[in-house]
């Protein structure tokens, strides 16, 4: 799952961009990261599930309160690869 180093990268852009996070549920700050990557899978159609296609890579973060997990969409975030 995420390195030591990933999350201390995520960590530091989540907090250029949200320095005062607060939960929208219960209003609690302190948050921990998911140890791993979302990838919401982008769908043209709601008859069937495609699993091959574009997507949204994104990290989740959750509020250590009430467990809410916020979505944060990697490339918003400058922590996709460039592209060659």
């Amino acid at each position: 799952m995420l390195t030591r180093e990933q999350k201390e990268k995520i960590k530091i852009e989540l907090s250029k961009k949200l320095p005062s996070l607060t939960c929208p549920i219960c209003q609690k700050q302190g948050f921990t990261i998911a140890n791993g990557y979302f990838l919401n899978s982008m769908q043209g159609d709601l008859t069937s599930i495609n699993l091959v296609g574009e997507a949204i890579p994104a990290i989740g973060i959750i509020c250590k309160n009430c467990g809410f997990i916020s979505q944060h969409a990697l490339g918003a975030l400058g922590l996709l690869p460039e592209e060659v």
